[in-house]
């Protein structure tokens, strides 16, 4: 197993406690991990292993598939029973990758009910393949149990890594079809706003401008220990692990098509794809979500403004930025510039570290509250 200094130190840290451990034991190392968190999902798990192990041979050799199996311990009966199926289903085939199981649903090796769900199960299997790794440049994919990808998935990405030099990415979807065409119609609306959302905020000068799945994400080991491994949140882990990312090191947008996940309208937390689609089904009109051009107009001029204002004392800083919006001032005092901007300004020895601390401020979570406020009537 590696030893790398920075896997050590996460580990030692904040590295996940508990009873979970891979099987079967593994002696050796690869070159990248795939972490699937599954819960129930004996009907798609095998689509989706089955589709990695379409990648070429000679990557798949030097991969490590974990699939985090996972319930509460009140979780219903045939949760339960679904997830005992799965894991015997998954350990009959042979694939060209290894594959490790984390049993987190027998009875004492449940996720805690505090935390149970998706971000934990994630977490467990990203920090159980951590000493599986070659090396600190060693990637971590995310992926979800319902989710296919590319034969070209391993290779195109890897390759992006090495030739943009980057430590952290999302990777380009498209939603499955489905034989229902009302789900398919859904899935194309909500689609359409999670990439034009990304879209225009990149284009207004925002770092945090792609879109948050889990299913899409990859990062290095050393950049996963970096911004202290994956949060064990219920719902928006994938969010919040993606700011912290852009905040160390960036997250680059991989533009093609490689990963594939499900439309099926499944609500098992209060935000992600499934409960919109839920939401749609239900009657909920999804050009309520879209934010209005307007707002992507000031959001532009803000931070333009703001990123550049390195040696702009907050009452000029407050003027201008009334030219933009009346209301502009009010939201930025509630976001709490008062209390931090001349800290971000002592912090930086100049003015490109200066953007990056703005930056760090202004993160993904404020830019979403500002477009909802400045699309409000």
């Amino acid at each position: 197993m590696s030893s790398f200094n920075s896997t050590h130190s996460y580990l030692k840290k904040r590295g996940i406690s508990g009873p979970w451990k891979i099987e079967p034991l593994i002696s050796r190392t690869f070159n990248q991990a795939i972490v699937i968190p599954a819960y129930a999902e004996l009907e798609f798990l095998p689509l989706t292993i089955e589709s990695i192990n379409q990648n070429k041979p000679e990557l798949l050799n030097q991969t490590l598939v974990v699939v985090v199996v996972n319930n509460a311990n009140n979780s219903p009966q045939s949760i339960k029973d679904n997830n005992q199926l799965t894991i015997q289903k998954i350990n009959e085939n042979n694939y060209q990758f290894t594959l490790a199981v984390i049993d987190a649903a027998f009875s004492g090796l449940e996720l805690p009910l505090k935390h149970a769900g998706v971000g934990l199960a994630r977490k467990i299997g990203m920090d159980l393949a951590l000493p599986h790794l070659t090396s600190p440049q060693s990637l971590i994919f995310c992926t979800d149990a319902d989710t296919q990808v590319s034969p070209d998935y391993l290779s195109k990405v890897k390759q992006i890594f090495k030739s943009q030099n980057t430590s952290a990415a999302v990777i380009g979807f498209s939603h499955l079809k489905s034989q229902d065409s009302a789900i398919n119609d859904a899935i194309g609306q909500y689609e359409k706003f999670l990439k034009t959302t990304a879209e225009k905020m990149q284009r207004a000068g925002s770092p945090y401008g792609y879109v948050s799945m889990g299913s899409t994400i990859v990062c290095t080991a050393e950049a996963y220990c970096a911004v202290g491994g994956m949060p064990r949140k219920k719902a928006t882990e994938d969010f919040y692990f993606l700011q912290e990312l852009t905040k160390y090191c960036g997250v680059h947008n991989i533009s093609e098509t490689l990963v594939f996940p499900s439309p099926r309208p499944i609500s098992r937390v209060y935000l992600g794809t499934g409960f919109r689609m839920e939401q749609i089904q239900n009657g909920f009109d999804i050009a309520k979500l879209f934010y209005s051009e307007g707002a992507f107009w000031y959001l532009s001029q803000w931070l333009q403004l703001g990123s550049h204002a390195w040696e702009v004392n907050l009452k000029d800083l407050f003027k201008n930025t009334n030219t933009i919006h009346p209301n502009l001032v009010e939201f930025l005092k509630l976001e709490s510039i008062e209390d931090i901007w001349s800290k971000i300004q002592n912090n930086a020895p100049s003015k490109s570290h200066f953007t990056e601390q703005f930056h760090r401020w202004f993160d993904g979570l404020k830019t979403i509250r500002f477009l909802k406020r400045f699309s409000s009537p």
